[in-house]
């Protein structure tokens, strides 16, 4: 790989606040693309005064990418969903929770309950403003979310909404998403953006409590590696059903690029947070079962 291209890769990396770990899915990405690949990359969201448009039937980018209405509809209906479902098992949660609950805990779901209710609300109006309205969700996608309904210790589910999914959904797909489209539709696009909060880099009580669980061992790395393995298998599985619409847009490249990062996130996570896991093993074993 020529010493210019890294040197992009750093420079871009810098500029959008990457962190280094993702390095080695970048360059992977290049050596798919050797020609342009990085430019092609950064044209989504380094748009500068470029205005893309919007109509009854597609959504033009500043870059020229074109995806069909129907496809972005689709996108926002998943949104929707994951929004939606996770407030109705964080309520749930709450309201089956017994006298002995930690009521931190029961504080910090109840809160996740009412802003993920918020955040379905965002996102509807931002569909409602493109002339649509949730559809139904796909049958991987649900397949996350009824997994997720089935755990019953706290502190697992602690990590599992705050720490796993958060890290594979919102803060990788949905501050993409924010990124790439708002310069588009920015009047609609606000909303999205306090959906997923890609304005509030300050880390929460979920986010220290999931990091003193992890630090002082009190979720053991094999039960770590279990509920990494449970839900970002299935994770994998919903981005993967997704992949006809990235074909659509002839972005079936960059879609696997993110794939790899939003499963990455969360482990990455998890191993600064102190536990001993093996990432690269990890991310084998959860695209294994993907498959399965």
């Amino acid at each position: 790989m020529a010493l210019g291209k890294l040197e992009m890769v750093d420079q871009m990396m810098e500029k959008y606040e990457l962190p280094e770990w993702v390095k080695p899915y970048v360059y992977r990405y290049i050596r798919q693309h050797p020609i342009g690949a990085i430019k092609h990359a950064v044209s989504f969201i380094d748009v500068k005064r470029k205005k893309g448009e919007i109509t009854n039937k597609h959504v033009k980018l500043p870059n020229g990418m074109t995806f069909r209405m129907e496809d972005i509809k689709h996108l926002l209906t998943l949104f929707h969903y994951a929004e939606e479902r996770m407030a109705s098992i964080a309520k749930g949660w709450v309201l089956k929770s017994g006298h002995s609950a930690n009521p931190d805990y029961i504080r910090f779901f109840t809160e996740m309950a009412e802003s993920d209710t918020k955040h379905m609300r965002a996102i509807k109006n931002l569909m409602e403003g493109l002339g649509s309205k949730p559809g139904e969700p796909t049958p991987e996608v649900k397949a996350v979310f009824d997994y997720l309904e089935t755990i019953d210790d706290w502190q697992e589910r602690l990590v599992a909404t705050n720490l796993i999914l958060r890290g594979a959904y919102s803060r990788s797909f949905g501050l993409v998403f924010y990124k790439v489209f708002y310069h588009v539709s920015p009047e609609f696009m606000r909303s999205f953006g306090k959906a997923f909060s890609v304005h509030d880099d300050e880390p929460g009580w979920g986010d220290h409590e999931a990091e003193r669980l992890i630090r002082d061992g009190k979720i053991s790395s094999d039960r770590l590696s279990r509920l990494s393995q449970a839900l970002l298998s299935r994770t994998c599985r919903s981005i993967d059903a997704e992949m006809r619409v990235a074909a659509n847009a002839g972005i079936k490249t960059e879609m696997e690029l993110l794939r790899d990062i939003s499963i990455a996130y969360p482990l990455h996570s998890i191993q600064e947070m102190g536990a001993p896991i093996d990432i690269d093993e990890e991310i084998k074993n959860i695209k294994r079962i993907s498959k399965s």
